[in-house]
């Protein structure tokens, strides 16, 4: 059984720092540097992630789908590279 992580320990988990749930991967980078920091909190504040065209990594959107599943609200992330 799989404990779901808590918004705090989504916070941990994007500063690098342990978490109490053992959320996140070895394997997937989550801290965020300053830059994606910045998008990570916006996106807290507005209800959605806007990413930029080109120059993210995949962790700010892993760390947002964590917060949201642990805020329990819906994931929306606008822009990005094309699929």
């Amino acid at each position: 059984m799989s404990i779901s992580p808590t918004k705090d320990d989504v916070e941990n988990l994007s500063r690098g720092l342990p978490t109490r749930t053992r959320s996140g991967s070895r394997a997937i980078p989550h801290r965020l540097t300053q830059k994606e920091r910045v998008l990570f909190e916006a996106a807290k504040r507005q209800g959605f992630l806007k990413l930029p065209m080109a120059g993210h990594r995949t962790n700010v959107e892993s760390i947002y789908r964590l917060w949201c599943e642990a805020a329990g609200v819906p994931v929306i992330i606008k822009g990005g590279r094309p699929v």
